[in-house]
């Protein structure tokens, strides 16, 4: 017996359809602002942009998109490479130096 089966209609794939990136997943303007002014203090810091590229795991290429296009992946490790938290990363605020990076507090313990 011969059984005619019709194909699903346009829009009932088990796949979604292909798209661009959300533009909720990927930083804005000012996120790639603050973290191409941290990814240049941080390579200043290493001594160079290819060494932190290393550091990082990415290419020198990756580092050179910021200011274009980039991930917050490239946020996460920037921030280990400075050892600086993503927040202070992607909003600027300069890391004080001698304070606790979680809480901000400074000095020592009392």
């Amino acid at each position: 017996m011969l059984r005619l089966v019709h194909p699903a209609p346009r829009g009932q794939g088990t796949r979604p359809p292909k798209s661009g990136k959300s533009p909720t997943l990927t930083p804005s303007a000012d996120e790639r602002a603050h973290m191409r002014a941290a990814e240049r203090n941080i390579a200043r810091a290493y001594g160079g942009r290819a060494v932190l590229a290393s550091v990082m795991g990415v290419s020198v290429k990756i580092l050179a998109r910021i200011p274009h296009e980039t991930s917050y992946a490239v946020a996460v490790l920037l921030a280990r490479a400075g050892s600086i938290t993503v927040e202070q990363v992607l909003s600027g605020r300069p890391h004080v130096a001698g304070a606790c990076a979680l809480c901000g507090r400074k000095g020592g313990a009392s």
